[in-house]
């Protein structure tokens, strides 16, 4: 184990104090800890250098198909009879196995714009039958002796509180909070899980996920417009893609596949667990050395995504109906979470949002053409995504609204802004993130996302770029940034009954 640095995140001009103790172990994995004993409590997460981004064509949504997966348990976890689940396992995938073969001919099939003649057709449809029959069949057998949620009983028998998962384009994460005295449980289950993880029922969940995503994007008004919209976007990047995956990907995932992208990507250095409660620093550097010191390092280093997105060079548009409010968003291409510009654009952003900003002073409270205006400023690792959104008054067209929207940001292009309004967003931006720091959960999150994307002291580093900006940089930033030929724009009008 490396040695211990202690770094205290302060300064005079944001007021953010924080006392981070890191450890690196032998195997790569970072641990930082931060030692808060006003509740007997303690925040306990594993931030993974894994997301969609990391995926390929085929195995689109893998990494969130792993927020399922790692749920299932162990070789002792999970089953009440290890030896017979294993070869139950092993089974399901020889006969899911040959069910996708037969997937595969009907997709050719597709392809090819034919259908199999009637023979072909009885062949294949009596194919499916019996290994449709035998793969229930195993998939009852395993339920016998499947304790199922094992994991999240364990957590919660012993006081744990708000386990779950999650996973971005950039990262995975998985967090619960526990009482002080149930840390070490923290240490079992999670190096347990991650050092031999056993991906039973993963048909079943897959079909769980099928049906995720059919409830997220197809049962939405206006899921699958986002979808559309995001993929238009990003034309070249991984970013295209959804996080969830396309259906196709989704319903060809194999075992195979899934236990290749763990082996790649599930290496202990690319890591960071994070500790913020009432626990001692050398309880938890002795803890991580028992417990997750025992993973080794993977062998092989994930691909690097070389893939940039090339440079915008006209405008584009997407039209589409929904039987929901109607409403209008620009989006343009940002720099990403270190980004040198980073700090300035999102201050640009935040002067056009919020009920103060110039986008709701201007469309809703004077032009009163807009319902609501707003800003957002995505932040990703590879780059980042600036949006304006409205939502149209009555009987206001689509077109003037646009008109204005793109005044209000030609506007900060060409003058910038004052002293005084920035000086408001940089205030805003400190408290919003003193406001994050007064949890567990948000400290540890904070500094969890940060490290993905660049390094955990970024949590206060961040606010000391922002803190330095000035009016000109804005006004440089959004000038560069929300260009004419960069817009990208959904129009989402009303569908009419017909």
């Amino acid at each position: 184990m490396t040695a211990l640095l202690l770094l205290l995140l302060a300064a005079q001009d944001t007021g953010i104090n924080l006392p981070v103790e890191e450890y690196g172990l032998e195997n790569g994995m970072k641990v930082l800890v931060v030692p808060r004993h006003d509740t007997p409590r303690v925040y306990c997460a594993l931030y993974w250098k894994v997301g969609s981004v990391n995926e390929r064509p085929g195995i689109t949504g893998l990494s969130h198909f792993f927020e399922h997966m790692m749920f299932k348990g162990t070789a002792t976890i999970g089953t009440t009879d290890a030896k017979r689940d294993a070869e139950i396992n092993a089974e399901i995938d020889e006969t899911m196995g040959r069910v996708r073969e037969v997937q595969l001919i009907y997709r050719e099939y597709e392809r090819r714009g034919a259908k199999p003649n009637i023979e072909e057709q009885v062949r294949l449809s009596e194919r499916m039958k019996k290994l449709t029959a035998r793969y229930e069949a195993l998939v009852a057998e395993q339920k016998k002796i499947t304790v199922s949620e094992h994991i999240s009983k364990l957590y919660m028998g012993n006081g744990g509180t708000g386990l779950n998962a999650s996973t971005y384009y950039d990262w995975t994460r998985y967090f619960v909070e526990l009482p002080a005295n149930k840390v070490e449980l923290f240490f079992w289950l999670e190096s347990d899980r991650f050092l031999r993880p056993v991906f039973r029922e993963f048909y079943p969940e897959r079909d769980v996920v099928k049906e995720e995503r059919r409830m997220r994007y197809e049962a939405t008004p206006t899921g699958l417009i986002g979808q559309a919209f995001g993929a238009m976007f990003w034309q070249a990047h991984p970013y295209g893609w959804p996080v969830i995956g396309w259906m196709s990907d989704i319903e060809m995932y194999t075992l195979a596949d899934a236990m290749e992208y763990f082996r790649v990507y599930y290496s202990p250095h690319r890591c960071t667990a994070v500790f913020v409660g009432d626990v001692q620093a050398t309880q938890i550097r002795d803890l991580a050395q028992r417990y997750f010191g025992r993973i080794p390092r993977g062998k092989d280093e994930p691909p690097a995504i070389v893939t940039r997105e090339p440079e915008q060079i006209a405008e584009a548009r997407m039209h589409a109906e929904a039987p929901a409010q109607p409403f209008l968003t620009i989006r343009w291409h940002a720099p990403g979470a270190v980004h040198a510009e980073t700090p300035a654009l999102d201050l640009a952003m935040m002067v056009l949002d919020g009920q103060s900003g110039r986008l709701h002073r201007a469309l809703v409270e004077e032009k009163k053409l807009a319902l609501m205006a707003g800003s957002s400023y995505y932040v990703l690792r590879y780059g980042g995504m600036a949006d304006i959104d409205a939502r149209p008054r009555p009987g206001v067209a689509m077109e003037d609204l646009e008109k204005a929207m793109i005044e209000v940001v030609e506007k900060l292009r060409k003058e910038g802004v004052t002293e005084r309004e920035l000086q408001k967003v940089k205030n805003q931006s400190v408290a919003s993130t003193a406001r994050q720091l007064q949890t567990n959960s948000g400290i540890g999150n904070a500094l969890g996302l940060a490290e993905i994307s660049g390094n955990w002291r970024d949590v206060k580093g961040y606010l000391d770029k922002v803190m330095a900006v000035t009016p000109d940089q804005v006004r440089e930033a959004a000038a560069k940034h929300m260009t004419p030929q960069g817009r990208n724009v959904l129009v989402v009008k009303r569908k009419e009954k017909r």
